[in-house]
């Protein structure tokens, strides 16, 4: 039978479509999700004539929901037929089965279960055909998806797995002439008939028109794999551009410079990135990125900060800034050796510090500040803002601690917690540019201390 199915038609265009999406790339083994139905069927049948290096196997994932015992039996059936070693997963719902939501969390729980057996490395297999992927286009258009959700992707990492789906271009139809050729059974699920689901009302009414209008169903389902190269292009870039700027601590900063070149639209898209290298696996909301993104074009003075209770995204005079919510610096004080260089400072960024350099030798940093060595007065130490109510400037004046934070842009989160150089005297300096009275201004081409702070 192998042989027979290399020469059909659809074992061509499958072998043609894993090769050209690279979908068995770097993959150590494959579970086939194998409901039993016509698609997964098909879908086991020809992963096994390819004769792969790649071990295969069959799992099948009985939900409850309905009688299924007839699915679990085909299942095991055509894995014995095809010599594919099999396994059975039966859900157990602790608080009785779902009444609402059926459909989302049973997905949930079978995902769930197909994780729980595999490791990182492997991929899952999964039978989603070209007609389901223009369903699912269908269906997220009307809901208002944006490019990224909108169709299914050939190959998909998620925790180390990937989700591969080889058969996007081919028909429902395809597939039911390929299982009657090699005349193998396959169980229907008998919701696929009712027009009860909206997803079911999609494929028997809108589909057939759509499809009928087209030069072809493989341009069409092309077409879509076209937007999802697309999709993942436009997310290559924004990861890229994410990880280009500092993330340390959980915390993300991009210049206004590198800030004010996006478009709204990249901006909308960085944000959400960031979101997610800081708390994996969460995305805020459209409505959340586009406020914030709002902020940030008014750099209003009286608002420097939007949340949603998970993620802080906001702004000070030298850029952007994202944090998670629960995300509060320790205050402490700490002692600074002389010299050294990247001395962390709480979660704000590093801290670098130079000795004996003239101030023509001085890096180019974002903020550097720099006094004479001999006004130093005991050992220098970082301590928390919220030791000191008030301040007096270089020029003098007194200032309030909190006034002078607010107005250098630093979010109210940190204002009782941002760093302080002092010396046995008190403060030298507020991180960020402001010099105190106590710390005297360099001479040029004399010796001088240097503390430069690479806000991250």
């Amino acid at each position: 039978m192998f042989e027979r199915i290399q020469r059909h038609p659809i074992y061509q265009k499958t072998i043609q479509f894993i090769e050209s999406e690279h979908l068995l790339d770097n993959i150590q083994n494959i579970d086939i999700a194998l409901s039993g139905g016509a698609d997964s069927i098909c879908l086991l049948a020809l992963l096994s004539a390819m004769n792969l290096d790649i071990p295969l196997r069959a799992h099948h994932i009985r939900h409850g929901l309905r009688d299924d015992a007839l699915d679990a039996q085909i299942a095991r059936q055509a894995a014995d037929q095809f010599h594919i070693e099999y396994i059975q997963t039966e859900i157990n719902w602790p608080n009785g089965l779902p009444q609402s939501n059926v459909e989302e969390t049973a997905r949930k729980a079978r995902f769930d279960a197909f994780f729980s057996h595999l490791t990182r490395g492997s991929a899952l297999a999964l039978a989603h055909h070209g007609d389901e992927n223009l369903e699912t286009a269908l269906w997220r258009l009307g809901r208002g998806c944006g490019l990224e959700g909108f169709v299914l992707a050939p190959k998909r990492w998620e925790c180390g797995i990937a989700l591969i789906r080889p058969l996007l271009l081919l028909s429902k139809d395809e597939i039911y002439d390929f299982l009657k050729t090699f005349h193998l059974e396959w169980a229907e699920d008998p919701t696929n008939a009712s027009d009860h689901y909206r997803r079911n009302r999609i494929r028997h009414s809108i589909l057939p028109e759509l499809k009928s209008e087209a030069m072809s169903n493989e341009c069409i389902y092309r077409s879509l794999i076209n937007m999802r190269h697309d999709a993942d292009a436009l997310a290559s870039f924004a990861e890229f551009f994410v990880q280009s700027h500092p993330m340390h601590f959980g915390r993300w900063f991009c210049s206004w410079d590198d800030w004010q070149h996006l478009s709204q639209e990249a901006q909308y898209q960085i944000i959400r990135h960031a979101a997610r290298q800081i708390l994996p696996g969460y995305c805020p909301s459209r409505e959340l990125t586009l406020d914030a993104i709002k902020l940030l074009q008014s750099q209003k003075q009286t608002q420097r900060q939007i949340e949603d209770g998970r993620i802080h995204i906001g702004f000070s005079h030298t850029g952007v800034m994202m944090w998670p919510q629960n995300d509060t610096p320790q205050p402490e004080a700490i002692p600074i050796p002389i010299p050294c260089n990247d001395l962390p400072v709480w979660r704000f960024g590093k801290l670098s510090v130079w000795r004996s350099i003239p101030q023509d030798m001085l890096p180019n940093t974002t903020s550097t500040l720099h006094t004479h060595a001999e006004s130093i007065h005991g050992e220098l130490t970082i301590r928390p803002s919220s030791c000191f109510s008030e301040l007096q400037r270089s020029n003098g004046n007194l200032t309030k601690l909190s006034e002078a934070l607010r107005s250098q842009g630093v979010p109210d989160i940190w204002r009782k917690v941002w760093p302080v150089l002092c010396d046995a005297r008190g403060p030298l300096w507020v991180l960020g540019g402001m010099r105190t009275l106590n710390a005297a201004p360099a001479i040029p081409g004399q010796p001088a201390i240097t503390f430069s702070m690479h806000w991250n």
